[in-house]
């Protein structure tokens, strides 16, 4: 059995939209209507650089300070009520890992934020495949080498929770630490 915990909005308040703002100088949904489409996932699946990123935000017309999305981005990040205890919790139970829809700033975060915890970290870049394909849930059972029955997923996003449960795994769909612990011993997997 294992553990999976989304990281963004499920460990780790995102401080993305925020950081985008703050480095473009407009809102977010206005950088979102500018931004080519597709292309922040396709950063997230490992299909570009980050150098190309920026530099495709650049082409589109954009402006921005890339220092400045970086130190809003690592400044803001901050766990949520609850969760480093459950994390911990099942931690001694359970192997616990990040399956995250994150580019490679995902190594940075599992260093400086989520160091100490026992914490694997999976991330979208890595498989070339996002949250939910099946893609990605058969890549990380098969590089944790771990059957998708044996899967447990903790995530906000109810698409990828319930694409764990289509193939026969757990999906738990993440509302705070405090439901996710009862979901969790409901399922038997914790206790108490």
């Amino acid at each position: 059995m294992i553990i999976a915990f989304d990281l963004m909005d499920t460990l780790l308040r995102d401080p993305y939209r925020e950081a985008h703002e703050k480095a473009f100088g407009i809102s977010f949904d206005e950088f979102a209507r500018r931004r080519p489409e597709g292309l922040y996932h396709a950063l997230e699946r490992g299909e570009l650089t980050e150098e190309a990123y920026w530099s495709a935000l650049r082409d589109a017309g954009l402006t921005f300070d890339v220092e400045v999305f970086h130190r809003t981005r690592k400044e803001h990040y901050a766990w949520l009520n609850g969760m480093r205890e459950l994390v911990t919790e099942c931690g001694r139970a359970h192997r616990i890992v990040v399956a995250s829809n994150y580019p490679v700033w995902l190594e940075e975060i599992g260093t400086d934020l989520l160091g100490g915890t026992g914490l694997e970290i999976y991330g979208s870049y890595r498989f070339g495949a996002r949250k939910p394909s099946e893609r990605f849930f058969r890549l990380l059972c098969e590089e944790t080498d771990v059957a998708l029955r044996d899967l447990v997923l903790i995530d906000d996003v109810r698409a990828n929770t319930d694409a764990v449960a289509a193939l026969g795994g757990i999906g738990i769909p993440f509302a705070s630490a405090h439901a996710a612990r009862q979901q969790l011993c409901r399922h038997g997997l914790l206790t108490g």
